[in-house]
């Protein structure tokens, strides 16, 4: 009876394992995602700020105001805006590169060692 309650014991903490193991991949895969969707609307928002900085530098250019660019306070307010949302972009790259890499747990470390290895089995 001890065996096969042990089994049983033995089964149970298979399955809780392997299931704490795939709820910790759904959250990573979900929140990968939502990093990859905030890059997205990150990249469209520096677009249109470029978009609208090269608009500005092209109305002063028509005006032979080229020059009066570096003082311009709209092109000064669009530059700014621009490389906000660059340091944003690489703050969320960085990021994404760590929950891509972040290791399994403390239970994935415990698991590889418990498995045995093909030598072992011998």
């Amino acid at each position: 009876m001890t065996t096969a309650s042990s089994f049983w014991d033995r089964v149970q903490d298979e399955l809780r394992t392997a299931s704490e193991r795939a709820r910790r991949e759904a959250e990573r895969a979900v929140r990968s995602g939502v990093i990859q969707m905030d890059l997205v609307s990150l990249r469209r928002d520096r677009r249109r700020a470029q978009a609208d900085l090269g608009e500005r530098a092209h109305e002063l250019w028509k005006t032979e105001k080229l020059e009066s660019l570096r003082e311009d306070p709209e092109a000064l307010r669009l530059r700014t805006i621009v490389q906000s949302i660059e340091g944003l972009i690489a703050a969320k790259e960085e990021e994404l590169k760590s929950v891509r890499s972040r290791v399994q747990g403390p239970d994935a470390a415990e698991a590889h060692e418990s498995t045995p290895r093909p030598q072992d089995a011998r």
